[in-house]
């Protein structure tokens, strides 16, 4: 199957159709289900925007996507990515790797993998991602959750992402963790929040 050349920089964009009972269920338990499938799709939607506003001619976005089943629609939503390919893994730390292992393999040399769901996203925060990888082996945008929401190798790191109690306060923790025993440096972002931590008045 023929694919576009990639250039040396991918941003890996990881999203679930915004589907009422299927996204953001923490957020549907205060504002109901199909409130919060939608403040997830335009979130999403206006993230994509962000990442599509930075490419450049070494940049490319691919959308991770989930469900297999949605991959039209999914499309029709966010259109215009460089590829779109099905989220694989039973999990989130295998369906990074899977990602990441697929992006180098490709000829990337620097790679970010980023959440749909994030608050407050900048077109700066990543071209600093981009640039602090020319110095470091890993960049992490922390989340105030204790999660992050953007996380990108220099090189294919995969270890970070084994034995992570995902959707819980330790992710970051214990990333770090990782990245200590593998003796990589890293460099944190600006810290940001997810829709998941909005408060409801």
């Amino acid at each position: 199957m023929y694919r576009a050349a990639m250039g040396p920089k991918q941003i890996l964009y990881f999203v679930k159709y915004p589907e009422p009972g299927k996204v953001k269920t923490r957020l549907a338990k205060t504002v109901g289900p199909e409130a919060a499938a939608k403040a997830y799709q335009g979130l999403a939607q206006s993230n994509f925007c962000v990442l599509k506003d930075h490419e450049a001619t070494d940049v490319n976005t691919v959308v991770l996507f989930d469900p297999p089943e949605k991959e039209l629609e999914i499309k029709e939503w966010l259109p215009g990515a460089a590829a779109y390919r099905l989220q694989r893994g039973e999990d989130l730390g295998k369906r990074l790797s899977c990602a990441f292992q697929e992006a180098f393999q490709e000829g990337a040399q620097q790679v970010l993998a980023i959440g749909s769901d994030t608050l407050g996203l900048k077109p700066e925060f990543i071209t600093k991602a981009f640039d602090l990888l020319t110095y470091y082996d890993v960049v992490i945008g922390p989340a105030k959750d204790g999660g992050y929401y953007l996380i990108g190798f220099s090189g294919l790191h995969t270890s970070l992402f084994r034995n992570i109690p995902w959707s819980t306060q330790d992710v970051l923790k214990t990333t770090l963790g990782w990245i200590g025993e593998e003796r990589l440096s890293y460099v944190l972002l600006h810290e940001l929040e997810d829709l998941d931590e909005i408060k409801i008045q």
